[in-house]
């Protein structure tokens, strides 16, 4: 097992896979903002998505937009249906919202999306053809640039948890500047997920095949550890008796962020002024509720454990 390290690459090279970002579905943008910033975050302005025209035309409307909380390594992403622009990803993300409010997206990222859309092809996934996604972004200096990404997607229902993609980050150096990086809860690296599911062999197995890494664990619990960054799988009853304040609405279920600090003494200081309750799982994890990080509940751990847990 690993956590990040302070020193590790922002994005991957060769045949890596990195956790690069996980994602809320809201219905409500303002309300997630009021949450995630008194959880110590500085949210990215709102901006409404588009894709690139293969034709060359004017950019298409995605029909979502979104605000994200930077961190040292990875990032936070929160997504909401525009109104009034109607299209088949807009529809996805309120299916979601009727499951549940909370976390429905997990993003990995490459450096080859070429091969990786081929493997993903070759696994069965059927991925839809490459989204060339865009996005102004005002820098430090108050001027403007654009940020893009190739996505790759696969078709709704391949992968039951949610919304599952690989990407390439084509401007990272755009993407985590340092002014939008939060320092005061001294949290600084998406860690990992954990889903919790019926069938946690079937599950971990298709995630799998799907980043290119292989399973650990045996029972009620399994886990993938990435070049960076975790999954851990769980059954509902696993996940009630690791982490007994869990509230699991429906299966499958994207239930926890696990996020690392430098320094959880400071972390669980911020924390505590901002009146948001947490429940001291170790010395060296906190758990944060759902009911306080807009339906996924958030692990916060340092460097002495890991989460997800290897085993």
């Amino acid at each position: 097992m690993t956590n990040v390290p302070a020193d590790a690459p922002q994005t991957p090279g060769g045949s890596a896979v990195f956790l690069d970002h996980v994602g809320w579905f809201v219905p409500d943008m303002d309300a997630l903002s009021d949450t995630m910033e008194k959880l110590g975050f500085v949210l990215t302005p709102f901006v409404a998505q588009h894709n690139a025209d293969p034709d060359g035309g004017a950019p298409i409307p995605a029909g979502t937009g979104n605000r994200c909380a930077m961190l040292q390594r990875g990032y936070l992403e929160f997504l909401a249906a525009v109104p009034g622009v109607d299209t088949p990803l807009a529809q996805q993300l309120n299916d979601a919202l009727d499951r549940y409010h909370g976390l429905h997206l997990i993003a990995f990222t490459v450096d080859d999306s070429e091969g990786a859309h081929k493997r993903l092809h070759d696994g069965g996934f059927t991925p839809l053809d490459p989204v060339h996604l865009r996005r102004p972004l005002t820098l430090g200096d108050g001027s403007e640039a654009e940020v893009a990404f190739t996505v790759l997607r696969v078709p709704p229902g391949v992968m039951a948890e949610g919304r599952i993609q690989m990407l390439r980050q084509e401007t990272p150096d755009l993407v985590w500047q340092d002014h939008l990086i939060a320092r005061e809860n001294a949290v600084v690296a998406l860690g990992g997920v954990i889903l919790c599911v019926d069938d946690v062999e079937e599950a971990s197995e298709r995630f799998s095949r799907f980043v290119g890494v292989p399973v650990e664990g045996a029972g009620g619990y399994r886990s993938l550890q990435l070049d960076r960054g975790r999954l851990g799988f769980m059954t509902p009853e696993e996940i009630k008796g690791r982490i007994f304040a869990i509230e699991v609405p429906t299966t499958p279920f994207m239930a926890i962020v696990c996020l690392q600090s430098e320094d959880l003494g400071k972390t669980q200081h911020f924390l505590s002024d901002a009146a948001i309750s947490i429940t001291k799982l170790s010395d060296h994890a906190l758990l944060v509720n759902s009911q306080d990080a807009a339906g996924a509940s958030i692990i916060i751990f340092d460097k002495e454990e890991v989460w997800p847990p290897g085993d």
